[in-house]
């Protein structure tokens, strides 16, 4: 297999939060489309695994709010088109 099809090694905090946006992944709105990861989901991840300091919270937010938007921006359906 091509190495740039080869999933990267992660440390153990960036497994972490891929094990999280794949757990919350699920709780998503799905409407009119595909909507983002809600808050509620992750804070309640969060409260869940441990997450209690406030930098802990902030740090899994942020990444998992960065990772849904490339996630949002790749299953986007392209406008025009059907």
């Amino acid at each position: 297999m091509p190495d740039h099809l080869l999933a990267p090694d992660l440390d153990p905090v960036e497994a972490e939060i891929v094990d999280a946006f794949n757990d919350l992944t699920s709780d998503r709105p799905v409407g009119f489309g595909v909507g983002p990861i809600p808050f509620t989901a992750i804070d309640r991840y969060a409260a869940r695994y441990g997450f209690d300091a406030p930098d802990e919270f902030d740090f899994l937010r942020r990444a998992l709010r960065a990772m849904d938007a490339k996630f949002l921006e790749l299953t986007a359906k392209p406008r025009g088109k059907t």
